[in-house]
């Protein structure tokens, strides 16, 4: 059976990603090194609120702050309401400052689902504070 050769020249009708270094000039790379940069104090705040929500939870809550149709359930919201308004607040904010999702109305959004989850959840838990 004869096996294949393999070779290390490059066909010119074959595109390679780029280096690491290469990509480093991309505009995605560019904003991201701009962004807000955060004080230790914050960044081990945000750090222990990341910890917090399950993976579950936090993929369905960023799903829902990307589009409100993604309901978030009973059980995240008291994730969202137990790790607390300014935990909630800073992880969409740093999430969504990124280059990929800087688009994206999140504040605004975030802030309706941790209301909507206020009044379905909220008096079961210890009824948090709404946004305003």
């Amino acid at each position: 059976m004869a096996r294949p050769i393999f070779s290390q020249e490059v066909h010119e009708d074959v595109v390679i990603s780029p280096t690491p270094f290469e990509e480093a000039n991309s505009p995605a790379m560019e904003y991201d090194m701009k962004l807000p940069h955060y004080s230790q104090k914050e960044i081990d705040f945000l750090k222990a609120c990341a910890e917090k929500p399950s993976s579950i939870c936090g993929g369905e809550i960023f799903q829902n702050v990307l589009d409100e149709k993604n309901l978030v359930t009973d059980e995240c919201c008291r994730d969202i309401l137990k790790i607390g308004k300014d935990c909630h607040l800073g992880l969409i904010k740093i999430i969504f400052s990124s280059y990929e999702y800087k688009n994206i109305a999140s504040i605004p959004r975030s802030k309706q689902t941790w209301n909507d989850c206020v009044r379905r959840v909220g008096s079961k838990i210890g009824a948090p504070v709404s946004f305003e």
